[in-house]
Parts: structure tokens; C-alpha cells; sequence
């Protein structure tokens, strides 16, 4: 299933969307084109206030409307995670958007030169905060959902969640894993409506500068995608009213593609499961024991 303006259905004008990872590539050009599509920004990074403050001012454009705000936050800390839905609401007095962008790699080798911290540090943001943002959100949510209160949330997670590859095991795991719960949480819409987008390589720093990519077989140049492709999809996410619980992959040209071999990966294991229920009533029908 492709996206189509049928399904845009929601508006991110006057919305007020967090943004995790802010500072970086994919961060600074999604809230450039959040605060142009009329939205507010409450932007959280690990890099210092002084550049944080610096690019508020950039995207405010000289106005005097109070359109972006900046906290700096260490993602790998839960308090400082329990903190920035918060401090988002003392900046603008809500919260409508969630999207869970902060993300680091690792330039070693899972079997050669990668340590424990490093793997630590990077289950800790690629996984751990995105959950404990997600959970602190939804309590956000449910606790003015007398109020009329709705949110969503986006998680960008990976191609490498999907397709494991030498050298990508733990990014891929931690992934693979944000995809996993994305899914489960299909049943919180519509109070909370929970997707995420699933980019091939994209050309950030990140990956640019990752030297074990650079003979990675795994890595085709002509598939890479752009930033406002990544950020296209993003916002796409949010205002797609039908996208709860689904993975947007983002592979080259084919941009906006839903996982569909997901889906049909759960089916198998359904019709499995179901297969093997029956089997095993047949056996007690007929008195054989089965180990």
C-alpha cells in the first residue's frame, strides 16, 4: 500500500511536535519543515544550548511567534527522558506529535573492535529511550484523554531492522526490536496512533562517514535516499490517520511502500500456529502421543 492524499487526513498546523535527535541531519531539516507547514517545534539533543538556541532562532525566521524551543537532554538518562515530554508542555502547553529520531551507529566491527560500552550506548538510544519516550508520551496522552487529548507518534527505525547485514548486528537488533513494538502498539489508536518509518541508507554524515560501509556489499550508492525523503515519509506518518502499527520501508525511488512482507511474515506464523493446534488435536483424537 502506497500513501495517497486520501489518507491525509490530519493537520500538523498549530500541532506541537517533539522532536528526539534534533540537531542532527535528518532532525534539523524535519523541524524546518514542520515549523514551515505551520507546526511548533520543542527540538531535544545532546549537543550544547548554545547551538540548540542558535538554530531555534534559524527556523524562527525573525518572527515573534514562539514556533521552536530547545532542550539538551542525554537520551542514555530516563529521568532527563521523563523530563522533556514536560518541559515540552511547559514551552507550549501541550503536546500533540512524538517522533523519535535520535540514533547513533558504530564504526566497528560487532567481532572486531566494537566494546561493551559502546554496545550499551547504542541499545540505550536506538532502543531503550525511543520505548521510554513512547511510554511517558502515552501517559501524557491518557491523562488528558478526558480532555479530548489524541497524540501520535513516529519512530524511525531501519531497513536494518528488516534485513540484518555483517556489521550492522546491533543497530540492526535494536532496530528490528523498535519495529517489533511499533507494531504491537497498533491497538493504542486512535488515542495514541503509533508507526514508523523504515529508511534504506540515507545520505547523513552518519552514513557518509561510516568507514565499514564503504566496502559494504549491502550498501547500493544508486539506492540511497535524500533527507527530505526521510522527512517527506515522516511527516506523512503523522498525518496519515490509518497508519497506526504500520512500518513504512523507504528503499530508493520506491519511497512510501508498506511492510507487506511484515505482515505476511505474522501471517505464516499464524497459519504455523494454527497448523500446528490442529495437528496436535488430531493426535488426542487419535491416542498417539506426540513429544
Amino acid at each position: 500500500m502506497f500513501f495517497s492524499k486520501k489518507e491525509a487526513k490530519y493537520s500538523i498546523k498549530g500541532e506541537v511536535v517533539l522532536v528526539t535527535g534534533a540537531l542532527g541531519a535528518i532532525g534539523r531539516r524535519l523541524a524546518i519543515r514542520l515549523v514551515n507547514s505551520g507546526a511548533q517545534v520543542a527540538l531535544v539533543d545532546i549537543l550544547s544550548e548554545t547551538e540548540g538556541a542558535k538554530f531555534c532562532e534559524e527556523i524562527s525566521n525573525g518572527t515573534a511567534l514562539h514556533v521552536a524551543a530547545y532542550l539538551k537532554a542525554d537520551l542514555c538518562d530516563i529521568r532527563e527522558i521523563e523530563r522533556m515530554v514536560e518541559w515540552a508542555d511547559e514551552q507550549f502547553g501541550k503536546v500533540d506529535v512524538l517522533v523519535n529520531n535520535a540514533g547513533i551507529a558504530s564504526p566497528n566491527m560487532l567481532y572486531d573492535g566494537e566494546s561493551g560500552d559502546r554496545i550499551s550506548m547504542m541499545l540505550k538510544v536506538n532502543l531503550l529511550a525511543p520505548i521510554e519516550a513512547m511510554r511517558v508520551f502515552v501517559k501524557y496522552i491518557q491523562n488528558g484523554a478526558d480532555d479530548g487529548r489524541k497524540g501520535v507518534v513516529v519512530n524511525m527505525a531501519s531497513m536494518g531492522g528488516l534485513m540484518p547485514n555483517r556489521g550492522g548486528e546491533v543497530y540492526g537488533a535494536a532496530k528490528a526490536a523498535l519495529i517489533h513494538i511499533t507494531r504491537a502498539s497498533a491497538s493504542l489508536a486512535p488515542l495514541v496512533r503509533i508507526s514508523a518509518v523504515a529508511p534504506y541508507y540515507v545520505n547523513t554524515p552518519m552514513v557518509l562517514n561510516n568507514p565499514k560501509l564503504k566496502n559494504n556489499k549491502t550498501v547500493y550508492p544508486s539506492l540511497m535516499l535524500s533527507v527530505d525523503q526521510v522527512c517527506d515519509a515522516t511527516i506523512r506518518c503523522i498525518c496519515d490517520t490509518r497508519a497506526g502499527g504500520k512500518i513504512f520501508a523507504l528503499i530508493g525511488t520506491w519511497t512510501y511502500a508498506s511492510m507487506w512482507l511484515y505482515d505476511f511474515a505474522a501471517l505464516q506464523i499464524k497459519i504455523l500456529a494454527v497448523w500446528s493446534l490442529f495437528t496436535l488435536s488430531i493426535y488426542r483424537l487419535l491416542g498417539i502421543a506426540k513429544d
